[in-house]
């Protein structure tokens, strides 16, 4: 009799078990999707990440950035919302952005360092070596400029706007690529203008260090850090 009430009281548990079991499982899948985008979130930063700068070019790199519009320059599909959010942001708070470049070719890089050098050796102060020097370093030679990559853009120049942009563009994933003291380090001149996109997560944790995209990736990939592609 005692048996029969046993197996009579493990039918009724039995349906409460599986439901149980039945949640558990519910429950672990959710997590594993959570942890899934956490990694593919994390996959999609070091593509947002890629280095370019005048030791760490493009050149035979297989980059080919997917590119769309906004507001008139060219960039990488995945800038683009982000992108546009903060344009928008910007304009609640009263400022009036305007985009003066985004991606530009090889070619286009290359007429733009070649129209720079004739600028600068117009003046007769400078040698043809010296021009191309300081152009290295105010508009980078063809192959070594983030706008190839189709992450950059430049803003016209705005000293209100830029004091809203450096508090706030991380906050859509973009950095101020070339702050002042920054050279040595980037290679590049000290530029207001110029934003990166880097993607949320890398834009917030370089914004709260202070730090240049170079000391970001020495931190946490090593001095060798190189493009990573998807």
């Amino acid at each position: 009799m005692q048996n029969e009430q046993l197996a009579a009281k493990r039918k009724k548990l039995k349906p409460w078990i599986l439901i149980a079991l039945a949640l558990l499982a519910a429950a672990l899948l959710i997590l594993l999707g959570f942890r899934l985008k956490g990694w593919l979130q994390r996959g999609q930063d070091s593509r947002l990440t890629a280095l370019v700068n005048p030791w760490n070019g493009i050149d035979n790199s297989g980059y080919l950035p997917k590119l769309t519009e906004v507001e008139g320059v060219r960039i990488d599909k995945s800038a683009r919302r982000p992108l546009q959010e903060m344009l928008d942001a910007s304009r609640q708070e009263g400022f009036s952005p305007v985009l003066t470049a985004g991606y530009r070719s090889g070619e286009e890089q290359q007429a733009l360092f070649d129209e720079t050098v004739r600028g600068l050796l117009s003046g007769g102060e400078l040698s043809e070596n010296e021009a191309m020097a300081l152009a290295s370093m105010r508009v980078g030679r063809p192959g070594t400029s983030e706008h190839e990559l189709g992450l950059a853009v430049d803003f016209r120049e705005d000293e209100a706007l830029f004091t809203w942009l450096r508090d706030n563009a991380w906050r859509y994933g973009f950095i101020l690529r070339y702050p002042a003291g920054s050279e040595e380090t980037t290679g590049r001149d000290a530029d207001s203008c110029h934003y990166r996109y880097v993607g949320k997560a890398a834009a917030e944790q370089i914004h709260a260090m202070n730090a240049t995209l170079e000391d970001y990736l020495s931190l946490f990939y090593g001095d060798s850090a190189q493009i990573i592609f998807e």
